[in-house]
């Protein structure tokens, strides 16, 4: 244990036993290519959590932007139909009809 303990750490004094298996047989896997196909799966699927945490990130703010809006319309005491199409104008490339309106009942 404490031989497995010392190569996490990288230190390598073995020649023979079980830590030196250890060792060929990553120096197997990094040699033979399958290592690299591994990394570029890895940075794809690390890549696309990305993505879609920034598009999350990017509709919270869309939605926390109409909740502003909202309330800036509410002030000046405009019903809450013409509220709706008023935000659905600005954006409704963004979010759904369903989405504003459910937005407008909770915020108005």
């Amino acid at each position: 244990m404490l031989d497995f303990l010392d190569y996490m750490n990288g230190v390598i004094n073995h020649a023979q036993g079980y830590i030196a298996d250890l060792q060929k047989d990553i120096d197997h896997y990094v040699n033979s290519g399958k290592w690299v196909d591994d990394m570029d799966k890895l940075a794809y699927e690390m890549n696309q959590v990305a993505i879609k945490a920034a598009e999350k990130a990017t509709e919270e703010a869309k939605k926390e932007d109409a909740i502003t809006l909202i309330q800036a319309l509410k002030q000046v005491d405009l019903s809450s139909e013409v509220i709706f199409e008023k935000v659905l104008h600005s954006y409704e490339d963004d979010l759904s009809s369903d989405e504003i309106k459910k937005l407008v009942e909770e915020n108005y």
